[in-house]
């Protein structure tokens, strides 16, 4: 599935919560902040979902967007800072629903799906729009 075939779906999605779009400045921000906490950057397709949607909300399942001044919408930024600054890992976390995080993976350059516990993988895909539907159970 496409960016553009998401996008189209989460569009016609009702129960999806929407925010309006990140700006390609608030990005850059975003990466710069990430970088001094010693976490990657954010992906390029997933910068593109961003200013589309600055995050998304489907029944407390959540995809992060950046600077948004909302707690509906939690900050990419802030979560990774707090839960990965200093850490040695190849992964930034892009959203999260009850059980699992997506994160992205810098070393094999895949989307997965791990557990919050015991971060056992449970999906790995090339796919952002199947990571995305996955998380949001859309």
């Amino acid at each position: 599935m496409s960016l553009e075939q998401i996008i189209t779906i989460l569009d016609k999605n009702e129960e999806v919560g929407k925010n309006e779009a990140a700006s390609a400045v608030q990005i850059n921000i975003a990466n710069v902040k990430l970088r001094k906490d010693g976490i990657g950057e954010i992906p390029e397709e997933f910068g593109e979902l961003l200013k589309k949607y600055n995050g998304l909300s489907c029944n407390g399942n959540v995809i992060f967007g950046v600077d948004t001044g909302t707690m509906f919408f939690p900050d990419l930024v802030v979560v990774n800072s707090h839960i990965l600054k200093d850490e040695e890992t190849s992964c930034i976390i892009l959203g999260q629903d009850e059980q699992n995080f997506l994160v992205y993976d810098y070393e094999p350059k895949k989307y997965r799906i791990i557990d919050q516990e015991d971060f056992e993988e449970k999906v790995s895909t090339d796919d952002l729009a199947y990571a995305v539907a996955w998380i949001l159970k859309i």
